[in-house]
């Protein structure tokens, strides 16, 4: 029994503050603070750390969400741009009088004068 006596005092001593006095811990409280503060600004900082991979990760899903909208218009737009399409799009419009050149495209160089 007297090592349960023992361990109640220093519980007590503990819990009651007198362990400041008796023990000359009041000399090492600035240090204690000191490492108190440390303690307290590493929690924050990783508590910080984790909102930030949160927002990243946030971010992340809607990157992917944009990609594969980015990659559907590509393909709605590669598929308006073959030819019949086009002429199909056109006649539904109503314009009947355009139709696609019969000779291809020729490079026009002009001669500047000085």
């Amino acid at each position: 029994m007297p090592k349960a006596r023992v361990i109640l005092a220093r519980v007590i001593d503990v819990v009651s503050g007198d362990i400041i006095t008796k023990k000359g811990l009041y000399k090492r409280l600035p240090f204690i603070v000191y490492v108190f503060f440390l303690m307290n600004l590493y929690i924050i900082w990783c508590l910080m750390v984790e909102d930030k991979m949160a927002q990243i990760r946030k971010n992340d899903a809607v990157i992917e969400d944009l990609k594969i909208e980015y990659y559907q218009k590509e393909l709605t737009l590669t598929g308006l741009n073959q030819k019949s399409k086009i002429e199909i799009l056109l006649n539904n419009n109503g314009l009947y009088e355009l139709k696609a050149p019969q000779n291809p495209p020729q490079r026009i160089l002009a001669n500047h004068a000085k």
